[in-house]
């Protein structure tokens, strides 16, 4: 029996294409996730995550939503240009620097094995090692990047190495 929380087929694993031409439905629910890891881990206890255990990093329009077809592991929030963006939950900052893709990243680890990543922003306001409280200011939004197409936030949401539906546990609008 598989012990992780979500569906191994999720993993980011780029030399695997098993599922290249499947046309079903990737998308899993917010309850679908908790329940098959309720049911895979029936003799350990149910992570205490809730749905406003997350700060909303951004508020704005989704652009580009979660999708495992098209691996698009995030989901894409239009903002304003140099709108504060907020760490979505306590925790530690391990990543904090430039990307020539991506512009200015930073990556947030929380408890439960839990990791938030904020991609393409003007300016970062928090280093690697500092600890930072939900809804504290770590970034403004940007454009930069080489796969930037305009001032947004690209959010991603990862738990034990598997990415996460944001729009399950946040409101962004």
């Amino acid at each position: 029996m598989n012990d992780e929380p979500f569906d191994d087929s999720l993993k980011l694993n780029p030399d695997d294409t098993t599922f290249d031409n499947y046309q079903g439905n990737f998308d899993k629910s917010k309850e679908d996730s908790l329940l098959r890891y309720k049911i895979e881990n029936a003799d350990k206890p149910l992570p205490e995550i809730h749905y406003d255990f997350f700060h909303a990093p951004v508020k704005g329009t989704i652009s580009e939503g979660f999708n495992t077809k098209d691996k698009h592991y995030a989901v894409d929030v239009v903002t304003s240009k140099d709108a504060p963006v907020k760490a979505t939950a306590d925790g530690t900052v391990i990543f904090s620097e430039w990307t020539a893709q991506t512009g200015y990243v930073i990556i947030i680890e929380h408890t439960n094995n839990l990791i938030s990543v904020y991609k393409h922003n003007s300016l970062l306001t928090k280093e690697q090692g500092e600890l930072v409280k939900a809804g504290e200011v770590i970034a403004a939004a940007g454009n930069t990047g080489e796969l930037s197409t305009g001032p947004h936030l690209h959010f991603e949401l990862w738990s034990d190495g598997y990415p996460i539906d944001p729009t399950n546990f946040i409101d962004f609008e």
